[in-house]
């Protein structure tokens, strides 16, 4: 039994062109904005449980706050 010790090609070109490079930008175009929306979400939430000094506390803020961050990320998909 022989084994073949030549370099072998790898699945996967190092530097992809084409419809590769195409996907490669589509696929970093949707992380940028899924990373994006997860910022606003984490903003929106916690701006909810801040204490403001100057405002009576409002029981209801961080339940709002709560919704806003799941809308902003219902709205990207996530």
């Amino acid at each position: 039994m022989t084994h073949d010790t030549s370099p072998s090609q790898p699945d996967v070109a190092l530097h992809p062109t084409g419809r590769d490079v195409e996907s490669a930008v589509e696929r970093v175009e949707l992380l940028e904005a899924q990373v994006q929306a997860l910022g606003q979400a984490i903003r929106a939430l916690i701006q909810g449980l801040e204490d403001i000094p100057d405002q009576e506390p409002d029981p209801e803020r961080p339940a709002r706050a709560a919704r806003l961050a799941h809308d902003l990320l219902l709205a990207q998909g996530l």
